[in-house]
């Protein structure tokens, strides 16, 4: 090998190292009704030993689908059957029963390839399919040269939140005498940020929160977008929460962005999110399948996965009980959904690329339910995304 392909090699490889690994993922979908020979985009793997990984649900869902790769050279446009998956999502979805049964593929790819998932019988029912490529694992902070962030563990001591905390500003509200209590900053050994939901048992029995002005959020197009925050409930039995993120702010009028029941999901009685992207619970979703965390996306006022309940690993809440939740959503507008470091969910084309989205998070009580105050803890909150080019 001679100097100059030496000197060459170098300056590729360290050129490489400076790539983020968000930047090596390929992410494959169906836009409309899947039919037979139906198929998804493709997703490519761009390294050794990379995860594909796919996710299907759907009302009344009774197909076949196959993992497929392509073969060849690149590009040839030709896909073989991967050995093994030629049904990837066995389980036939009983009427409209998706709270349960989003149904997960794991494959890890040996060589850099592209792969698709197709549909090869039709046995009813409608499907919504996702293949990922390389994100099974959340994706590591890049670093203050091409990302920004804001962290709070919480640990300022027993101050209620208005407009101002330490090392950021949060926003908080609550219904008029329903029993909800407002964020406040409690001294818990952890840290930890406390709020509820009321007693009332109706759409309006909301509290929320959320981190700072629009001004303050992520602009999706910009590039990865990334909230996480660890979580627990007081108890489970009687209640409707979640987190993530919303492109508005928590205002005296409260705002549940996505609520489930019976296998539907909607906005809140008070619908005037555009954007949103969140895992959240609630105990009117579907109880014959169980009750799990759920994944809900809205682009410019429109559900995702076509307002059926997505589930996420039949994962559910433990009273009192810490989960991590996280969502990365990348500069196309495409959802990651993961709990305790597993993507257990996803959404393409989940947000619109023009959203500006901040940290939200919300707590009520069930329309069906009799009404039981729950308790909610944040122990922290990790927000970060990618520096603009421009000054705005």
């Amino acid at each position: 090998m001679n100097m100059i392909f030496k000197t060459a090699f170098a300056a590729l490889a360290a050129l490489a190292l400076l790539v983020p690994t968000y930047a090596q993922a390929g992410f494959g979908y169906i836009i409309g009704a899947a039919t037979v020979d139906g198929v998804t985009t493709n997703a490519c793997t761009t390294g050794l030993n990379q995860t594909v990984t796919g996710f299907g649900n759907g009302v009344s869902m009774d197909q076949v689908w196959a993992l497929e790769k392509e073969v060849g050279s690149p590009g040839s446009g030709a896909f073989a059957v991967v050995a093994g998956y030629a049904d990837v999502f066995p389980t036939v979805n009983g009427a409209a029963a998706v709270g349960g049964v989003t149904q997960a593929m794991r494959y890890t790819s040996k060589e850099v390839a592209c792969y698709r998932l197709h549909m090869t019988t039709d046995g009813g029912g409608t499907a919504q399919v996702q293949l990922i490529t390389n994100r099974d694992s959340p994706t590591a902070y890049p670093g203050l040269t091409t990302h920004w962030r804001v962290q709070d563990d919480f640990a300022a001591g027993v101050l209620p939140i208005t407009t101002g905390h330490a090392t950021a500003s949060y926003i908080v509200h609550i219904g008029a005498g329903n029993g909800a209590v407002a964020g406040v900053i409690e001294g818990e050994p952890e840290g930890a940020m406390t709020f509820s939901g009321g007693d009332a048992g109706n759409d309006g029995d909301l509290s929320t929160g959320s981190l700072g002005l629009l001004t303050n959020g992520a602009l999706i197009s910009d590039g990865l977008t990334v909230v996480e925050m660890r979580v627990s409930a007081s108890q489970i039995a009687d209640s409707n929460f979640g987190f993530g993120l919303v492109d508005l702010i928590s205002a005296a009028t409260e705002i549940a962005p996505f609520e489930a029941n019976t296998n539907v999901v909607a906005e809140g009685a008070v619908t005037t999110t555009a954007n949103a992207a969140a895992i959240f619970f609630n105990t009117d979703s579907n109880n014959a399948q169980g009750d799990f965390w759920l994944a809900g996306s809205l682009n410019a006022n429109a559900q995702g996965n076509a307002a059926d309940e997505y589930s996420l690993g039949g994962l559910a809440p433990v009273a009192s009980t810490y989960a991590v939740l996280r969502i990365e959503i990348d500069s196309t507008g495409h959802v990651l959904f993961y709990i305790n470091g597993t993507l257990h969910g996803a959404e393409a084309l989940g947000v619109a690329t023009t959203a500006v989205l901040i940290p939200y998070w919300w707590a009520g009580s069930p329309d069906d339910a009799t009404g039981t105050i729950t308790k909610m803890y944040i122990d922290y909150l990790d927000f970060w995304g990618a520096r603009p080019s421009t000054v705005s």
